[in-house]
């Protein structure tokens, strides 16, 4: 989780380097969810879940998830509006 996170983030990084507004990334993990990103964090807090195996662990990740789940819906959503 934690690579996908760091990945998905240096590539949104890249795509500001160059001013030239918004656009779509490609490749990877972004070929199959649009904020990869936070699919990575909410991929972090299961396993940290999992491995703990505690009511912590499970409580942490499932605020996790519905906190980024519907942010990414609404990115999602965001992209479909402006490159149709």
């Amino acid at each position: 989780g934690m690579i996908i996170n760091m990945w998905a983030d240096s590539v949104l990084l890249s795509l500001r380097r160059g001013n030239e507004g918004y656009k779509i990334p490609r490749g990877g993990l972004f070929e199959y969810v649009s904020c990869p990103n936070y699919f990575g964090e909410m991929v972090e807090w299961l396993g940290w879940a999992l491995m703990t195996w505690s009511f912590a662990g499970l409580s942490f990740f499932l605020y996790t998830a519905a906190n980024l789940g519907p942010r990414a819906a609404a990115h999602h959503d965001w992209y479909r509006k402006q490159f149709p």
